[in-house]
């Protein structure tokens, strides 16, 4: 398997932290590790919570904010 740094990328966005932060160390990417070391202070992303938030309408807004603030994510 190649390790890119869009490999990382995609692991990162479906919340696979600790796997694309050990690619971003194996190449070196001050940048990202520091981002990303931020980000994993919080608690890795339940997917299956996201799920709700689905279909977001003006509705279920504010409780998706609240989840994301939750988990520190904005």
């Amino acid at each position: 398997m190649f390790k890119t740094k869009t490999y990382a990328l995609i692991l990162e966005s479906q919340g696979f932290f600790k796997k694309a932060l050990e690619i971003y160390k194996e190449l070196n990417s001050t940048k990202d590790i520091q981002r990303l070391s931020k980000k994993r202070e919080v608690k890795e992303v339940n997917i299956l919570k996201l799920k709700e938030f689905e279909n977001i309408n003006s509705n279920t807004r504010y409780e998706f904010e609240k989840y994301l603030k939750e988990i520190k994510w904005i």
